[in-house]
């Protein structure tokens, strides 16, 4: 909330210039970066992982889900492959005057920036984790 207000006093007329900006870059772009998110961790719990979970292995330094030093690869690059086809569409939103010809085909992908994400990372995610999960056993 303490962020919330000190935007709205630094620069308050953005608030009322446009729908726009809020709906179209804020929103949208954000949602290109939560739909990737959202795929990877309904892949992990629901598919991979049938919505069984090592609770102790959570809070673990080497337990099951350390991965390589606490970072999973797989899931890294799932992210990436999610978020990537979303980034022409979404700086063609944010900076129109520099990215303004990115192509319909980026810009109407953006529209869809969750869904794609969500549908790219999960992908990604499942094969990438369902090879290394037959190989350890879990």
């Amino acid at each position: 909330w303490i962020t919330a207000g000190i935007g709205v006093l630094i620069m308050p007329w953005k608030l009322l210039e446009t729908t726009e900006g809020y709906i179209f870059v804020w929103l949208v772009g954000y949602g290109a970066l939560l739909g990737p998110i959202a795929g990877i961790l309904i892949v992990d719990y629901w598919l991979l992982r049938k919505t069984r979970l090592a609770v102790a292995d959570l809070y673990e330094k080497g337990g099951a889900y350390a991965y390589r030093g606490g970072w999973n690869p797989a899931a890294l690059a799932a992210l990436a492959v999610g978020v990537a086809p979303n980034l022409p569409g979404f700086l063609a939103s944010a900076a129109p005057h520099l990215f303004g010809g990115v192509g319909a085909f980026w810009t109407g992908l953006y529209t869809y920036a969750w869904f794609v994400g969500l549908a790219l990372a999960g992908g990604i995610y499942w094969g990438m984790m369902r090879s290394s999960l037959a190989r350890t056993g879990d």
